[in-house]
C-alpha cells in the first residue's frame, strides 16, 4: 500500500498557538491556500480513497484537495488528540515536552493520554493495511495523527520526545505499508 498522509491546511488556532484538539474550527484563509497548494502538488497521484477525521479543518482540506472526487471515508480514529482541560487554551498553559512524550505518564483530567491515542492510531493503521494492502490511500488528519504514524514506521524517539515529529500544515508524507 502507498499511504499518502496530509495535516490540515493552517487556522486561527495554529497562528494563536491555541490547543484545539478536537474542537471544530474552520481553515482561516492561508490554510485554504495552502491546501490549493497541496492539491496541485497531489492533482497527479491516483488515489483509490481518501481517508478523512470527521472534523472541518481536514473536512474542508480534504475537500479543496479532491478534484478528482476519489471516494472518502470519514474515520473518528484520525481526529486530533483530544486535549481535554487544555481545549482552547494557549500552549503555555501546559509543558508540552512532557505532554508530546511517549513515555509521561501524568493522568490528566479529562485530555487523552498519549497510551491511548497510539492505541487507536495504530490499530487503525493495522486495520487498513490489511484491508486496503494494495491500494494508494490519501489520509487527511492532524498533527497529533501525523507524530503518532511517524512512530509508526519509524520508531518512537529513545527519548519519547514526539514535538518535532508531526507534519506542518499541509505538508505531505508517504509510507510503504
Amino acid at each position: 500500500m502507498n499511504l499518502y498522509i496530509t495535516r490540515h491546511g493552517q487556522t486561527d488556532g495554529n497562528v494563536n498557538k491555541i490547543m484545539d484538539g478536537i474542537r471544530d474550527i474552520e481553515l482561516n484563509e492561508t490554510g485554504k491556500e495552502q491546501a490549493k497548494i497541496t492539491r496541485d502538488n497531489l492533482k497527479d497521484i491516483k488515489f483509490d480513497l481518501i481517508i478523512c477525521s470527521p472534523l472541518s479543518r481536514t473536512k474542508h482540506t480534504m475537500e479543496i484537495i479532491n478534484v478528482n472526487n476519489y471516494p472518502v471515508i470519514y474515520d473518528d480514529r484520525i481526529k486530533e488528540r483530544d486535549c481535554g482541560e487544555f481545549t482552547g487554551k494557549g500552549f503555555e498553559s501546559l509543558d508540552r515536552d512532557l505532554y508530546w512524550n511517549y513515555y509521561d505518564k501524568t493522568k490528566y483530567e479529562k485530555a487523552e493520554s498519549i497510551e491511548h491515542l497510539f492505541n487507536r492510531v495504530y490499530d487503525f493503521l493495522n486495520e487498513i493495511k490489511e484491508k486496503y494492502k494494495d491500494k494508494t490511500i490519501l489520509l487527511v488528519t492532524h498533527e497529533g495523527i501525523t507524530k503518532t504514524i511517524n512512530c509508526y514506521f519509524n520508531g518512537v524517539p529513545k527519548d519519547g520526545n514526539l514535538q518535532t515529529l508531526g507534519l506542518k500544515n499541509c505538508e505531505v508524507a508517504k509510507y510503504q505499508l
